[in-house]
């Protein structure tokens, strides 16, 4: 079988011309497929020289040359570093000097009187097949060791990205562990994200490492377009997941920046968290145009895997951090504004929400607090059944990773806001009933569900504390100016919103009037059905009056059958009128109490500002003496103050 490389260079070592030309002519009757170039030296001198200056594939040395022995050359030029295969040639089979012509280095052992263009052929034709065998086998010995010094290093690094808290430290130990165990010049990480002046594909350099200069960064490495780098075709095999070997070629497109580096060669090798494309790590050497083996691109895709893990690691505590400082402050509200917001922007979530329970016959709840990701959202109240959150009012936890639209097809917000993966979790009360929940929505699939459930959990725990604690003193500030079996207004709310209808009176130049009610034969009713009408009859006024008046007018109860009526912004004495009337045959309408029908009326005494005082003293006053007198004349009437 023929040669198949596309030439053959052989250097042959002969000071006999005649020998020379013989042993030549042999060499170009072999039968080869690609081009063979000789050389021929016959001195020392010359073959220091030859070698020093060309490389060769094979090397023909005779035995005796000049005043040098074969076997002495051979010493000399493998002391030197050269490891070309050689031949040794002699003018008379000599088995010893064959012995030591093998044990010296060589190849093989020829006889110039055996010569033949068919021996020489195969001779050439082993020779090269050996050497190439035994350079492989030295280049597999060498890549496994290599192979195994990055191995360690990887795994090093592994170490040291688990036990050195700093983010900043661990990773440029790392970088450094494995950039010296793989005998590179510098590597970079870049993160990948939208070019801020284009919005199209960019990327900047987040860490560093360089051989002998960790602190050294030349040139601008921020915001790099990948179309500008011509790097496209690169970004999409990097998004993939795959690895890229390229060697610096000034032909090449994008190969300015590596020029830029001093690179010569390099592998780029992609960075993905929660299988998201993030970023690559470029693998540097710059003095060597290296061929990079698939095993040592895998190793490194192994060492970019820990290293988006412990990105993934800090990014998620920066996350939680951030909602705990975003709200560690904040109470009602605010508390929950800050909640969504930052929950929105840590996970990340397109949007986010903490709702509440509503009482009721229907299963509903309310959003407390919205994000949508551009504003804040509140106020919605949504039903339950057959949609996401039905679990979550059962006390359960709901995920799904994608598709939620398709698993809730008649949810409209889904469709809205375009969602793909949805997660929620409920919160509870200190006696362990449902009163909310908190839920994220995002437009992309949601594959951490561990990390994004225990977050969920953490703050719907503390949502569901505050909710607790805004009810709580709402329920206490309720009993502190509201009327405990009625529910209106006491007589400290009362006053405060009275004095503030006055200062409002008094700005638009306008008139304001206080009621003063009392109901008829109230004591009769409690001696004759007992306080349990009694109160009911009080419930059921309070909630006639408040039916009767506007809006803005406040209805309040003082004690016992005594009900306050304030007034604001009349345009006259006439509409107090016409209040007091309808007020009257209000009074008067039959009610059944437990099965009691119960017959009263009404007292009224007006005051009006400013005809009978500016303050809410002086015209509470007059609306108690013209209640008096109301009662005076026969009670079942309305009366004006003096």
């Amino acid at each position: 079988m023929a040669w198949t490389e596309d030439n053959i260079r052989i250097l042959i070592a002969e000071d006999d011309p005649d020998d020379l030309f013989l042993f030549e002519e042999l060499i170009l009757e072999g039968v080869f497929d690609g081009e063979i170039k000789l050389d021929s030296v016959s001195t020392m001198e010359e073959i220091d020289q030859n070698l020093d200056e060309s490389t060769y594939d094979l090397f023909f040395l005779d035995y005796r040359l000049g005043e040098w022995n074969g076997l002495d050359i051979l010493k000399k030029i493998r002391v030197d570093g050269y490891t070309l295969p050689v031949v040794m040639l002699t003018g008379q089979g000599d088995q010893q000097i064959a012995v030591q012509a093998m044990k010296a280095g060589a190849i093989d052992y020829l006889v110039k009187s055996e010569l033949n263009a068919e021996s020489l052929s195969k001779t050439i034709r082993h020779s090269l097949n050996l050497t190439k065998e035994e350079q492989q086998r030295i280049q597999a010995e060498k890549s496994l060791k290599n192979q195994g010094q990055l191995l360690q290093g990887v795994s090093e690094a592994a170490t040291r990205l688990l036990t050195v808290y700093d983010h900043e430290s661990a990773i440029k130990e790392s970088l450094r562990i494995v950039g010296k165990a793989g005998n590179m010049d510098r590597a970079y990480i870049f993160q990948d994200h939208p070019h801020p002046e284009t919005g199209e594909g960019a990327f900047s350099v987040k860490h560093f490492w360089s051989r002998g200069n960790d602190e050294f960064l030349s040139g601008d490495l921020y915001d790099l377009s990948y179309v500008g780098m011509g790097w496209t075709d690169w970004l999409k095999d990097l998004a993939m997941g795959k690895s890229i070997c390229h060697v610096v070629d000034s032909n090449e497109p994008g190969d300015q920046f590596f020029h830029s580096q001093g690179i010569k060669s390099c592998v780029l090798s992609p960075i993905k968290i929660d299988y998201i494309y993030w970023g690559f790590i470029l693998f540097a050497d710059n003095h060597s145009f290296r061929s990079w083996t698939s095993d040592e691109e895998s190793i490194l895709r192994t060492f970019s895997a820990s290293i988006g893990g412990e990105i993934k690691r800090n990014r998620d505590d920066q996350a939680f951090r951030s909602i705990v400082e975003g709200t560690s402050a904040q109470t009602g509200n605010e508390f929950f504004q800050s909640l969504v917001r930052h929950l929105a922007s840590a996970l990340p979530a397109k949007c986010s929400m903490v709702s509440e329970t509503l009482e009721g016959p229907e299963i509903k709840c309310r959003v407390i607090a919205g994000w949508d990701g551009e504003q804040f959202v509140r106020g919605h109240e949504y039903e339950v059944i057959e949609t996401p959150y039905e679990d979550l009012i059962g006390g359960m936890i709901s995920f799904y990773s994608d598709k939620i639209q398709e698993a809730f097809p008649n949810e409209l917000f889904l469709k809205k806001i375009d969602a793909k993966g949805y997660a929620g979790v409920p919160f509870f009360n200190s006696s362990m009933k449902v009163m909310g929940h908190l839920v994220v929505f995002d437009r992309r699939p949601m594959l951490d569900k561990e990390r994004t459930i225990s977050i969920l959990r953490v703050f719907a725990a503390r949502a569901g504390a505050e909710l607790e604690r805004q009810r709580a003193e709402e329920t206490i500030k309720n009993m502190a100016y509201h009327d405990s079996l009625t529910g209106l207004p006491n007589r400290i709310l009362l006053i405060d919103r009275l004095t503030l209808a006055l200062a409002h009176a008094q700005r638009v130049k306008k008139r304001l009037a206080v009621m003063f009610l009392d109901l008829d034969n109230f004591k009769f009713v409690n001696d004759t059905y007992g306080h349990g009408v009694g109160d009911l009859l009080l419930k059921q006024m309070s909630q006639n009056l408040k039916s009767s008046i506007r809006e803005e007018d406040t209805v309040a109860r003082l004690g016992g059958d005594e009900f306050i009526l304030v007034l604001p912004e009349l345009q006259d004495r006439e509409n107090a009128v016409t209040l007091a009337e309808k007020l009257i045959q209000l009074g008067r309408k039959s009610m059944i109490l437990e099965g009691k029908e119960i017959k009263s009326s009404f007292s009224i005494g007006i005051s009006l500002y400013p005809d009978h005082g500016a303050d809410y003293e002086t015209l509470l006053k007059k609306a108690d003496d013209a209640l008096y007198a109301s009662k005076r004349k026969g009670r079942d009437r309305y009366n004006f103050a003096e």
